[in-house]
């Protein structure tokens, strides 16, 4: 299965707290094709601390189910130097987002665009709404 998408912490957000139903809907669309969304562990560690118990269990149940249309994509050393460069103006978990999409030519979803502005180009960026 191929990672065609990349959840960034707004997205996980947004999901965990049941804000948008524009997240799942995009995690079924990608099933559907047969391939996975991914997120990156560092938007994952960023997120935790500040997701209520409801909402970790939420998310804790869509990485761990077997049948889930997610993967959870570790952070290799191999991608350092590109997690590294935009760390400082990104933060941790949006730069591994962004080496991920590099890496894997997959698409980031995200609610904040701008944010990414001058780490993607714009057709490697998906708005969610």
């Amino acid at each position: 299965m191929n990672i065609t998408v990349v959840l960034d912490g707004s997205a996980l957000r947004a999901y965990a707290r049941l804000e948008s139903v524009s997240v799942g809907e995009l995690m079924q669309t990608v099933a559907e094709d047969g391939d996975l969304a991914g997120i990156p562990v560092l938007a994952l560690v960023d997120l935790w601390p500040d997701l209520g118990k409801e909402e970790q269990d939420l998310l804790t149940d869509l990485i761990g189910r077997a049948d889930s249309p997610v993967q959870v994509l570790p952070m290799h050393t191999d991608l350092v130097p590109a997690v590294a460069a935009p760390a400082r103006a990104l933060g941790h978990g949006p730069a591994h987002a962004v080496a991920t999409v590099q890496d894997l030519g997959a698409t980031l979803a995200t609610f904040h665009p701008d944010h990414y502005a001058d780490a993607l180009d714009p057709y490697d960026i998906l708005e969610l709404s």
